[in-house]
């Protein structure tokens, strides 16, 4: 009973509630102005919540009963003091104080579980990280998206990122330096003549900087980017330059232009001390978030494999291969 009566008291210290007895029955009110709800256990081993009622009432007490009459507020509150003095003091076997407060806690949980939906099974083969992720041979990929340029690609996840330039973002493996590689440029070229996304549009482009860049076909902008290497073989450039030291030429393997002319995809290699394979691919971005769309300004991104032939193998190229061609522009929304 001492026990049931801290608990009431504990709930009403600063505000007069009801007391309980210990079959949950109000033996006497204070003058209280909302209702007092205190969990309390009954026979049975249950708990249930004794509600004191709203409507003021006065009590006395004598003999050390609660009788009806009046108490001032200051008395019932010490009541309420000298309950939980009551309490503090007194002893109440372990068992039982654990034995209550886990039935009040099996209550509680009970209470706010009522309802509740059961956790769903998530199936994450069809989740968008799945969706995004890709394997070659036992290589597992995920794709990287440039929200900023709009394009995306699809990386090794064992593979890190570097920043070597400004809207250059490079990724190769951790600790691997001048091996495989592939790097991403961002350059603009303003507006594209007509709107249009193939690349062939910049031809017909009044930048300077476009002039000669082999925008009309992917064998003749392939030679573009392998020249920025060394010669392309058999030209009177690359002649020059075998009588110099080291000899370095490129040769191009392959070059194709996309179904609908928006990539143009190229490979090819440079014969040298230090021969190297590249494997490419370049598309018209729809240009940097912000002013930059809403005026239509442009960008050419390119993608630029590489990896040494000396250590390589075929996975390596079939590898890099299928790096550049998950490569991928945002449509551009003009």
């Amino acid at each position: 009973a001492r026990r049931r009566l801290l608990v009431g008291a504990m709930s009403c210290l600063f505000s007069t509630r009801a007391f309980v007895s210990v079959h949950g029955e109000c033996v006497g009110r204070a003058r209280v102005t909302r209702v007092c709800l205190i969990p309390h256990r009954v026979a049975g081993g249950s708990t249930r919540r004794v509600a004191a009622s709203a409507r003021p009432t006065d009590f006395t007490e004598t003999g050390g009963v609660l009788d009806s009459g009046h108490i001032p507020r200051r008395s019932a509150m010490g009541y309420s003091a000298l309950a939980v003095g009551l309490g503090l003091f007194g002893t109440v076997p372990g068992g039982a104080r654990a034995e209550e407060a886990a039935s009040t806690e099996e209550t509680v949980v009970a209470e706010n579980s009522v309802g509740s939906p059961p956790n769903p099974v998530v199936d994450e083969s069809d989740t968008p990280k799945a969706r995004d992720t890709s394997r070659v041979g036992n290589v597992t990929l995920t794709r990287y998206v440039d929200e900023t340029s709009g394009y995306s690609i699809a990386v090794p996840n064992d593979w890190v990122r570097d920043q070597p330039m400004l809207n250059t973002p490079e990724f190769h493996p951790v600790s691997e330096y001048g091996g495989r590689r592939f790097r991403i440029e961002v350059s603009s070229v303003g507006r594209v003549p007509g709107g249009g996304a193939a690349l062939v549009s910049l031809v017909n482009s009044e930048m300077e900087s476009l002039t000669g860049a082999g925008f009309e076909s992917a064998a003749n902008f392939a030679q573009v980017e392998a020249t920025k290497f060394a010669p392309i073989k058999g030209t009177p450039a690359a002649i020059v330059a075998a009588k110099g030291p080291g000899g370095a030429v490129s040769e191009i393997i392959d070059s194709s232009v996309s179904s609908d002319g928006k990539y143009y995809n190229y490979e090819f290699r440079t014969d040298s001390i230090y021969p190297l394979r590249f494997f490419g691919v370049a598309a018209i971005g729809p240009g940097q978030t912000g002013s930059a769309r809403k005026l239509g300004r442009r960008d050419i991104v390119k993608v630029t494999c590489q990896v040494p032939e000396k250590d390589a193998s075929e996975f390596d190229y079939d590898l890099l291969r299928q790096i550049a061609r998950s490569f991928r522009v945002d449509a551009f929304e003009g």
